[in-house]
């Protein structure tokens, strides 16, 4: 019979071994996408690796210092792969419209103009 010892020391290698299972499978799938990023190839089902756009559609890269100093635009970064028009009807995009913030957050943070993210997030 296996002491207390020998389990958790079992039950730790077992550990190890899926998180360098789940770690190298990770870097792999990262690495696929970023060298097809031509391909459109995705992580899980989310957007594969692209650009921010400011509201004139020019590209932001802040690595490098290009426009890096403008707001990213959600319209031109996401409406490139999707309707934009019909995102923005959702939930979050309406969040807090036709709401004014409480008399509390009206005077502590003036550039507040809904309690939800209607109009930005602040």
């Amino acid at each position: 019979m296996l002491n207390e010892r020998t389990k958790i020391g079992a039950g730790f290698i077992i550990l190890l071994i899926l998180g360098a299972i789940i770690l190298f499978k990770t870097k792999y799938t990262l690495s696929t996408v970023l060298k097809n990023e031509s391909k459109q190839i995705s992580v899980g089902g989310v957007c594969p690796p692209f650009h921010l756009y400011d509201e004139q559609g020019k590209v932001i890269d802040p690595v490098h210092g290009i426009n890096s100093d403008k707001p990213y635009s959600p319209k031109q970064t996401c409406g490139k792969c999707h309707d934009y028009n019909k995102i923005s009807e959702g939930f979050h995009f309406q969040q807090g419209r036709g709401e004014k913030p409480n008399p509390l957050t009206a005077e502590r943070c003036l550039w507040v103009t809904s309690p939800g993210n209607y109009g930005g997030n602040w």
